[in-house]
């Protein structure tokens, strides 16, 4: 009886997912205004996430952003609903892919090496799935697992529809070492911010003029393997319409210095959101654990994040003698 709800929500999406596209943007217009102007679904935490993101904009800049995302998060709702039915045929349509880029990973596929690419919460990630489909590789997707196990086996069936696997984050290393040991060239697929837990968190830098935890999965597993990293930026044409372009992070991972990697995919990402922040899923509580790791003796601070935390720290200084 617990489950009924989930099977219920199941049964609703599966049915959703086989009206076409078009008609499911009508009811994400009906969606905006019910989680916009009625519900006001996390308005709170966007909002507050936008303030100190980009303290330097005015309200009317900021309200502004925020309606833009909310009708971002709504066609992203039906979009990924869509995906479980959707033929690879209109995704193709809808996602465009640079052939050069195609071309080289093809290439690196026919030498033998295995890439990772990393990503954000930003565009429509599940439709990155246009590059797997036209792609030789063995792709799989790292996730983490969600408490709902009935929907997230429902989004495992709508990604598997493209991507060879999906593998849970804490069994990553083993299925790329498995690979390895293969020879299986394998593209893996990772979403690089997501919030680690203050017990995980191991390094932090300073992303959306915020000081930030970040996972150094993507860079450890780079220096392990010594696999080129990949950052897939996804830019928004119009609605329903993207461009996917992959930039390279770095060929040779164990030549670059320590957390170099990470800062390049955090820089990339960063440049992504400031040239269009309303693509960015500003509802999630990003900065939600940031006094607590920065508690932690043994995390790890960027340069530019000591820098800005001693600024800081001089700025408190001074004002009491400005107040006086």
């Amino acid at each position: 009886m617990r489950r009924l709800p989930s099977y219920l929500l199941y049964g609703l999406l599966w049915t959703l997912a086989l009206l076409p596209t078009p008609l499911l943007y009508l009811f994400s217009d009906l969606l905006y205004g019910i989680l916009y102007h009625l519900t006001g679904y996390r308005k709170k935490v966007v909002a507050e996430n936008l303030r100190r993101a980009y303290p330097g904009r005015d309200e009317q800049w900021r309200r502004r952003i925020m309606q833009r995302f909310y009708r971002h998060l709504c066609d992203l709702i039906v979009e990924e609903i869509r995906m479980i039915h959707m033929p690879t045929r209109e995704l193709l349509q809808r996602v465009e892919v640079r052939p050069a880029d195609l071309e080289r990973f093809e290439k690196m596929k026919e030498e033998g090496l295995h890439i990772l690419v990393g990503a954000g919460h930003y565009g429509n990630w599940e439709w990155a799935n246009a590059f797997v489909a036209q792609t030789s590789y063995h792709v799989m997707a790292i996730y983490k697992p969600l408490r709902d196990k009935v929907v997230e086996r429902l989004l495992s069936r709508a990604r598997l529809r493209w991507l060879d696997e999906v593998v849970p984050l804490h069994r990553v290393y083993r299925a790329i070492l498995s690979y390895h040991r293969q020879e299986l060239p394998t593209l893996s697929y990772f979403i690089t911010d997501q919030t680690p837990l203050p017990y995980e968190s191991e390094y932090m830098t300073l992303f959306l003029r915020q000081p930030t935890a970040v996972y150094l999965g993507i860079e450890k597993l780079a220096r392990k393997f010594g696999d080129p990293v990949f950052f897939l930026m996804m830019k928004k044409k119009r609605r329903g319409h993207y461009l996917l372009e992959l930039h390279e992070c770095c060929l040779h991972p164990r030549e670059e210095a320590p957390y170099s990697i990470t800062e390049k995919h955090v820089r990339m990402l960063e440049q992504l959101i400031d040239e269009a922040p309303e693509y960015w899923l500003w509802s999630h509580r990003r900065w939600k654990y940031t006094e607590q790791v920065l508690q932690r003796k043994n995390v790890v601070l960027s340069p530019r994040l000591r820098d800005y935390l001693s600024r800081r720290r001089n700025e408190t200084k001074t004002l009491p003698e400005e107040n006086v």
